[in-house]
């Protein structure tokens, strides 16, 4: 039975609004979702960051809810590294965005601290910038003398898989516990090499991390981010060395 080229047309029309309807409404529905494990990805870095982990090993999205939840201290500080108590952390996303796209430093930033009971036993800074083909991220958290790095975690969405990539593997990540940000007294932050530090920092290599081969834009970007980042939290973290709160 032979079909006109009208019906041919208007039911490969009729099946095209029907997939597009189905697909819409499978991602409206999962939307909901999708944003929690977005949310729940960015908390588990923090944790990570911070060294807080479950102890049989799993971190499920309800532990990583708990464990934000109770563990972490989100402070919002101002540029001179004052804490602003009445600030949260959408007053902070609306800081970055008043700037965005400008050379200029939003107005405030985020801390994210580590609760250890009733003392602070880490600080977490976010960090951000671009590598080869987009935006990276991360989070360096500090032990609480404010000058010795205890971990890192970073996103590179974009950047090719086994190259740029690898800023997020634990080969790239671990390397960053110990590494310091003070020499003295004057601030100093840590470098991305080309190579490998023990030969390309020689008496500096707490100032130093392997950068990753065949990467050299996508470690120049973490680079900058985080010297960027001590930058703006400087008189935030003088601060913490000077006993202050």
């Amino acid at each position: 039975m032979a079909f006109s080229t009208g019906y041919t047309l208007g039911f490969a029309t009729a099946i095209c609004i029907g997939c597009s309807l189905l697909v819409g409404s499978a991602a409206l529905s999962l939307k909901d979702m999708q944003d929690l494990n977005v949310e729940r990805d960015l908390k588990g870095s923090v944790l990570e960051a911070l060294d807080i982990r479950p102890e049989d090993g799993n971190a499920s999205g309800e532990w990583i809810d708990s464990a934000y939840d109770t563990r972490v201290l989100v402070q919002v500080v101002d540029p001179s590294g004052k804490i602003v108590a009445d600030k949260g952390l959408a007053d902070v996303e609306a800081a970055r965005a008043a700037v965005k796209g400008t050379d200029a430093d939003p107005e405030l930033f985020a801390v994210y601290a580590r609760k250890d009971g009733e003392k602070i036993g880490a600080y977490g800074l976010p960090v951000y910038g671009v590598g080869l083909w987009g935006p990276i991220s991360g989070y360096i958290a500090l032990e609480p003398d404010a000058s010795t790095v205890l971990g890192a975690t970073f996103f590179a969405p974009k950047e090719t898989p086994g190259l740029g990539a690898e800023i997020t593997q634990p080969s790239f990540k671990d390397q960053w516990k110990g590494k310091k940000i003070v020499e003295g007294r004057s601030p100093r932050s840590i470098r991305v090499v080309k190579g490998e530090a023990k030969v390309l920092c020689p008496g500096a290599e707490q100032f130093c991390v392997d950068g990753v081969s065949g990467a050299t834009i996508t470690g120049d970007g973490v680079d900058i981010m985080v010297a960027e980042a001590l930058e703006l939290y400087g008189p935030y973290l003088t601060s913490l060395r000077g006993g202050k709160r």
